[in-house]
């Protein structure tokens, strides 16, 4: 298994993290009898949180012949002032019989009306307004997502971004290659202000607070995109922490488990998870196609007043709520030979 983290590079950084639980659930008969006590409250709890549903644990994954749809979804997390904003959304389509995978960033700022309402927000706020409204958390972004995208989404994942944070400070820190300086005067701080995050180009040693800050800024060239690389970057990172560790080393595999296990919501079972890394393991890096949808003349941008405040919005060039430029650019996409 650990092979597959030595030959293929990281596929994006919510869907590795899944495959990272992934990595510890098989890790469990060679360490259950170093640690019985404490993987006894793992297992009877953890795995638990951690799948959502585990009766969905027998539920066979789909065909290999068949291409699967993922809405991913990356949220600020616990500690921050608007910690249920998923400021990351993508879509991301498994197709095995091409051995590719296609991502398709949503601007976080796009607006949307409701489902089932008469009012409009921004897409980063649904989630937060169905835990709040409903309790159905991911009910509202998923079928806005299958209207903007045309696919049917098959599972979601939501990873929040303090996950990241904690799995660094427990591996003690990351040594990262800071590809531009990074000056932003505007990153979120307490109190709904903002405050000043700098960080010189080069080889820089992060914890995870610094870590968490590095994948987080906004305000640098590249727009999702880039940022989504600076995940990556930070997973990669990871990724040889966690290979550099031992079997003896299971305090440290029991505090990564439950802190995944705490973090990620996702209607994937465990044996869904183990046949996801059977198709996902033979697509190589540069198979994975990545379409920032803001870059292709498909939205355009500006202000409108929500929530008594004005805001900046993105809508689609055909005008709100109108998505169909943007379905066929996707299906052109994904049916491109």
């Amino acid at each position: 298994m650990l092979g597959f983290f030595r030959r293929y590079p990281i596929l994006t950084p919510l869907i590795i993290v899944v495959l990272l639980a992934g990595l510890l659930v098989f890790f469990y008969p060679q360490i259950k009898h170093l640690a019985a006590p404490r993987w006894v409250e793992i297992k009877n709890s953890s795995v638990k949180r951690l799948t959502g549903l585990a009766q969905k644990g027998i539920w066979p994954f789909r065909s290999q012949n068949q291409a699967t749809n993922f809405l991913l979804l990356g949220a600020a997390g616990t500690g921050n002032d608007a910690p249920d904003l998923t400021d990351t959304i993508l879509v991301a389509r498994l197709d095995p019989n091409k051995k590719k995978i296609y991502l398709f960033s949503l601007p976080r700022d796009l607006l949307v009306k409701i489902p089932g309402r008469d009012y409009f927000t921004k897409i980063n706020a649904l989630y937060a307004y169905a835990k709040q409204d409903t309790g159905h958390e991911f009910d509202l972004i998923t079928q806005k997502a299958e209207e903007i995208t045309g696919l049917p989404i098959d599972h979601y994942i939501l990873v929040e971004l303090t996950t990241l944070k904690q799995l660094v400070d427990i591996l003690g820190g990351v040594n990262v290659l800071v590809k531009q300086d990074i000056l932003d005067t505007a990153f979120p701080g307490p109190s709904h202000g903002f405050q000043t995050f700098e960080l010189k180009a080069g080889w820089r040693y992060l914890d995870g607070e610094t870590a968490l800050k590095y994948i987080r800024s906004r305000h640098v060239a590249g727009g999702d995109f880039d940022r989504i690389g600076r995940q990556q970057e930070i997973l990669q990172a990871l990724k040889q922490k966690v290979l550099s560790l031992h079997f003896w080393d299971i305090n440290t595999f029991v505090e990564i488990y439950q802190t995944l296990a705490a973090q990620i919501k996702s209607d994937l079972g465990l044996w869904e998870i183990k046949n996801l890394w059977q198709e996902v393991k033979d697509i190589p890096g540069d198979s994975i196609a990545k379409n920032d949808l803001t870059g292709n003349n498909l939205f355009g941008g500006g202000q409108m007043v929500l929530g008594g405040e004005t805001a900046s919005i993105v809508k689609p060039q055909a005008g709100v709520e109108n998505y169909e430029e943007i379905k066929k650019f996707i299906s052109e996409q994904i049916n491109f030979k």
